[in-house]
């Protein structure tokens, strides 16, 4: 498998295990009845997480010379999204 490819498929498994988290937390937000704050944070990871599958997308199609630039863009684009994640996964391990 070329480098490329490989790239996409793990950018792809990481979207998918960001799904997964960002579907745990809106579960344990609903546990928290009635606290809008949490709500609307885990709407804002859900428009994240479609970004970074317009990213993804976008890469997946690009060129292979506006590839580098995409994949550089779209790295950053999931390191802060995982961040986001992990920071809000933490505040309900307290």
């Amino acid at each position: 498998m070329s480098h490329r490819k490989d790239h996409e498929e793990k950018l792809k498994a990481k979207l998918t295990q960001l799904e997964r988290d960002i579907d745990a937390l809106k579960a344990k937000v609903k546990d928290v009845e009635g606290d809008l704050e949490h709500e609307e944070k885990v709407e804002k990871l859900h428009e994240m997480k479609e970004e970074a599958k317009h990213r993804l997308h976008e890469l997946m199609e690009a060129s292979d010379d506006a590839w580098d630039e995409l994949q550089e863009g779209a790295e950053h684009y999931w390191t802060a999204l995982g961040n986001e994640v992990k920071a809000f996964e933490n505040f309900f391990k307290k």
